[in-house]
Order: structure tokens, then sequence, then C-alpha cells
């Protein structure tokens, strides 16, 4: 006889989660156009090793991860994972991308209830890292009684000053999404999300901003959990330039070995800048405050500053 599949308890920490790992990441330029974004090294780590990292320290043991962009760079990271961290992941492929609530929606039609039926799971965006507390983020959730919960942050940055934001009650039921620009909580990457609110998705080739969350609000039946953790979110090269220079200013991950990195002749100069593996800064050259993509070699006497160094020439941050 078959067994049913183990429930977690009421207010257990969710034990399951789903990575989105999908996307094209066209805003990242020629950074991402030989690794899906996840891939990209924060810190010497790929950020979905990082991700990954976290979820399992956070008691999940079982991640569903989408793939569609450049997938053969994001597979060895799972068969690392699986093997490092004990995690059992499940592959959804995507032949044609299907934005957030698609992604969702095709993950829980392959895996139905065996993973998504079983109590809360988290749901995990992935280019954002997060250093925020989610125990007491999944504390938080089992406590208000609501089908969903947002990690939010007060003060996201400059970097988002245009983006919509979560507007909130006093307790924290999100009331709307505001204009862009306006006051409210900026959006950190992480959902606890109930079984029960799947009801609501449409599995449209949207986001589930525009899809899940709307009927959340509605029937008042999800919540922001504030936090004031370091968070990083790589979508556009400046903000992969801003993440990786806060995340060593600050020395966040010092049990990582250092960046591979590229290699710096001795009268070149490099400042607040990224080099990805194997790039090469000649003699004379200057480098400050840019992203130089792997294997990308700047000339002799050259001078890069705010810029993405790939494909032989600077283009703008």
């Amino acid at each position: 006889m078959a067994t049913a599949p183990k429930t977690d308890p009421p207010g257990a920490f969710p034990s399951r989660a789903m990575v989105f790992a999908a996307g094209k990441g066209e805003r990242m330029g020629p950074l991402t156009e030989r690794l899906a974004k996840p891939a990209l090294p924060l810190g010497g780590v790929p950020l979905l090793t990082r991700i990954l990292r976290g979820l399992r320290a956070s008691g999940v043991t079982e991640v569903v991860v989408n793939l569609h962009h450049r997938p053969e760079s994001v597979e060895p990271l799972l068969r690392s994972a699986e093997a490092a961290e004990g995690l059992t992941i499940h592959r959804s492929p995507e032949p044609e991308l299907l934005g957030t609530s698609g992604g969702l929606s095709r993950a829980v039609e392959r895996f139905g209830d065996a993973v998504f039926g079983r109590g809360p799971f988290r749901i995990v965006n992935g280019d954002t890292l997060t250093l925020a507390d989610l125990g007491a983020m999944a504390r938080f959730h089992a406590g208000h009684g609501g089908e969903a919960t947002l990690l939010g942050v007060a003060d996201p940055g400059p970097a988002f000053a245009g983006e919509r934001r979560l507007a909130a009650a006093a307790d924290g039921t999100i009331l709307g999404l505001t204009e862009p620009g306006g006051e409210g909580f900026g959006f950190a990457g992480v959902w606890i999300v109930e079984p029960s609110a799947l009801r609501l998705l449409r599995g449209g080739p949207g986001g589930l901003s525009g899809d899940l969350l709307p009927g959340l609000i509605r029937a008042g039946s999800a919540r922001v959990f504030p936090t004031e953790a370091p968070w990083f979110e790589i979508g556009t090269p400046r903000r992969y330039l801003e993440a990786s220079l806060a995340a060593a200013e600050a020395r966040l991950f010092p049990e990582d070995p250092a960046a591979p990195g590229g290699v710096v002749a001795p009268d070149a100069v490099v400042e607040d800048s990224v080099l990805l593996d194997g790039a090469r800064v000649e003699a004379g050259a200057r480098v400050a405050r840019s992203v130089v993509a792997a294997g990308e070699v700047v000339p002799a006497g050259a001078e890069i500053r705010d810029a993405l160094f790939a494909g032989g020439a600077a283009h703008v941050l």
C-alpha cells in the first residue's frame, strides 16, 4: 500500500520550497549570455548555491527549481547542493519561458500535493539573496493565520526608488501595491504560501505580483514580514556590482574563499569592481566601479569606469 506523503504539522517551518531560476536575465545584458542569472557568483560563490544553502539551514529539505535559460549552467549547482546539503531537488523544465506565475503553476501540475499540498512552502526568487531570519519569518507566518507572508524591507535603497512597494497596515496586512516610487515595503524575494492560496493562481505568463497577490489582498490574507537584514537583488549589472561591493565591504561571507576573479597586471589599477572568472586587466589599464565579464581582456592603457565590459567593449551600467 502506498504511503501518504508526510504533512508538516501546524506551525512547522516550511520544509519545501520553489526557487525561480528560469528567467533570461535580459536586463543583465552580456553577463547572462552564457550563464543563467542565479549562476552568477556573489562573493565567489554562485548565487543559487547561497540560496540553496540558506534554505537548507532554515529547515527546507525538498526544493523545486524551474529551468529555461542556460540550464546547463544551473544543473551542476543543483547536483552539488544535493550532495553537499542533502537536499532533494526536483527540476521543472520550461521549454517556453512561463514567468513566475506560469512557472509555479507548471510546477504544481508536475509535483502536485506531494510537494505543494503538505503545508506551507517557500517561494524564492533566484536573483535575490537575503540574510533575514527565515525561522522568525516562519513563526510570524504561523502566528497570523493568513495564507501568505512576503518578506519586506522598509528601505530597499536608491536603486529601487522607482519600483512599486507593498502598502501595509500596522499589523502587516498587505493592502495593495503602490504606484512606482510610493511609500511602503520593498519586496525582498521570499514568500511563505499555504496550499489553499493556490486556488487563486491563474498561471498566466506574468508574475505572481499581478496574479496570486491581488487575490490574497482582496481576501485580506497576505502579510508583510519586515526585516532590516542585508539583502541583494542582482537584476541589473549595476545592482550586481553594488551587491558584490556591499557584501565584500561588510565581510558577509568570511567563511568562503575569495572570488577567483581575474588577473590584474602589476601596474594596472582596479577599484570597486568585479572581475569574473578568467578576466584580465592589462598593463596600465584602470578599471573603476565596473564589472568585467568572464574571459574578457581590458587592453593595456584603457580606462573603464561605471561600465560593464563585455564583448571587448564598455557598456553603460
